[in-house]
């Protein structure tokens, strides 16, 4: 929590340029989720991921939410196939 904590403070006083965020993100991430249980994991995501992509939609224009819904069917499909056919 200290490194989240952290790096909030970093953010929220601009010391973090765009361009470090998603591999900043991608740790926090990573270090979150590997201290998660499953069923933690399950509820984050199922609860945290339409929050975020509200959020993120709010701010973009008509063509640019069809151009990010498309690709990210189009991710999200590819991995839930991925692991449903995986044996």
């Amino acid at each position: 929590m200290k490194m989240m904590k952290d790096m909030m403070q970093k953010m929220m006083s601009g010391m973090v340029k765009a361009e470090d965020m998603p591999e900043m993100m991608g740790t926090m991430m990573e270090n979150m989720f590997s201290k998660m249980t499953t069923e933690d994991r399950m509820k984050f995501v199922s609860t945290m991921m339409p929050n975020c992509l509200n959020m993120i939609f709010a701010e973009l224009n008509e063509s640019s939410k069809q151009k990010l819904a498309k690709e990210m069917l189009n991710k999200m499909t590819d991995i839930f196939a991925s692991k449903i056919t995986k044996k």
